[in-house]
């Protein structure tokens, strides 16, 4: 069996943010359209999708990778950053050694995890947490909030403090951050993996023309493009993701 002679699509479901528009583009050509039916769902929801069942491929936080079963992390692309990355970070009206909860968004555990180990672990401050919708929450003043995707680009002007999650990763140990990876079940056939691989590097390639035709207010998309966001998955990311795995684990 090949490619050409499957007779039913493969499910996708990657996540609904402006950093995996360059996938999505890929995955909606004539070929991609073709082989796979791709669904568009937030970080947390991609995962459980992937574990219910619902999708033989999926775009997944790497925090969700130890509650699956049965895949393989696949092609050549992932969503990760090599410094900053602007759409994942801690907000607060004070100091964070002031603040006295923490709230955590409940779109993605990988966040929710490199939140607790850069506290915990770096900065050696212990807070209570919760896991909430941050735009509907009624925070309070001393509270440090976690926020993720486009939703900050329109919250970040409204706190006094904020610390960038990927920036402080990379201080601290010098890599590299997988924010989410591609994996798929074990049964998918190699040449299936090779096709979305191709397809995945065919939206990227169109990533200029996706910076011209969006239009997201304040964002300076080729700069979150091309500064923020990294987007292959070399050597440094996978000692990055065995790094992160081991410290989330002590948790």
């Amino acid at each position: 069996m090949n490619v050409r002679s499957m007779k039913e699509k493969r499910r996708v479901v990657l996540v609904n943010y402006i950093n995996a528009k360059p996938f999505a583009e890929g995955l909606s050509s004539a070929v991609g359209a073709e082989h796979f039916s791709v669904s568009l769902q937030n970080p947390a929801q991609c995962a459980l999708d992937f574990a219910d069942g619902k999708a033989d491929i999926a775009l997944v936080p790497v925090g969700a990778l130890s509650d699956l079963k049965d895949f393989n992390i696949i092609t050549d692309f992932c969503i990760g950053c090599d410094g900053e990355v602007r759409t994942v970070a801690l907000f607060s009206h004070l100091p964070i050694s002031d603040c006295r909860r923490l709230l955590l968004d409940n779109h993605s555990r990988t966040s929710f995890l490199l939140s607790r180990v850069i506290l915990e672990q770096l900065m050696h401050i212990q807070l209570p947490w919760q896991q909430i919708d941050v735009q509907t929450f009624q925070h309070r003043e001393d509270d440090l909030i976690l926020m993720i995707g486009d939703k900050v680009f329109e919250q970040e002007t409204k706190f006094t403090y904020h610390l960038d999650l990927g920036a402080t990763w990379k201080e601290w140990t010098g890599l590299p951050f997988v924010f989410a990876v591609w994996i798929a079940r074990k049964h998918i056939l190699a040449e299936e993996i090779q096709l979305l691989n191709s397809i995945l590097a065919q939206g990227m390639d169109k990533l200029d023309d996706i910076i011209r035709n969006e239009n997201h207010g304040n964002v300076v998309l080729s700069e979150y493009y091309k500064r923020n966001i990294s987007y292959h998955m070399d050597e440094r990311k996978r000692q990055a993701l065995a790094l992160f795995q081991d410290r989330a684990g002590k948790l």
